[in-house]
Parts: C-alpha cells; sequence; structure tokens
C-alpha cells in the first residue's frame, strides 16, 4: 500500500491514463476528482461490497434453463 499526502489542487497518476486530482479537503474528509478511460470502473467500496453480495445471491439462483422449464412447462401429447 502506499500512502501520499496531497494538498487541494495537487493530482497523482496511476499508470498512463488514470489522475486522481485533491479538489478538496475538509474535517469530513478529501474530495477526489478522477480522470480515468470508461471502460475502467471506479466505484466507492461500499458499492463494491454490495455488488459482490449481489453477484453472490446471483450464483444461488436456479439456471436460466431451469426456469424456463417451470415458466413454460412442455405438454405432453
Amino acid at each position: 500500500m502506499l500512502i501520499l499526502r496531497r494538498k487541494a489542487g495537487e493530482a497523482l497518476h496511476i499508470g498512463d491514463n488514470i489522475r486522481i486530482t485533491v479538489i478538496g479537503v475538509d474535517e469530513g474528509g478529501a474530495r477526489l476528482a478522477i480522470e480515468a478511460p470508461r471502460e475502467i470502473p471506479v466505484l466507492r467500496e461500499e458499492l463494491v461490497s454490495a455488488m459482490d453480495v449481489n453477484r453472490d445471491a446471483a450464483r444461488e439462483q436456479a439456471a436460466p434453463e431451469a426456469l424456463l422449464k417451470v415458466l413454460f412447462p412442455k405438454k405432453d401429447g
């Protein structure tokens, strides 16, 4: 883990295409501006945790084929 100290208006770069700029600091925290390509997701940590929970729940669901069999059962005869 890299720990940096930045002042408002200062920035840091990650790789060639991600730039994070501190736009404000107060007692409650820092405001950041993040510039990254659209294909790179930028999410708050609590959203990532929620996505993991949703992903796990989706894995526990029935397979689409099983759902189709329930919705459209084959008629005998």
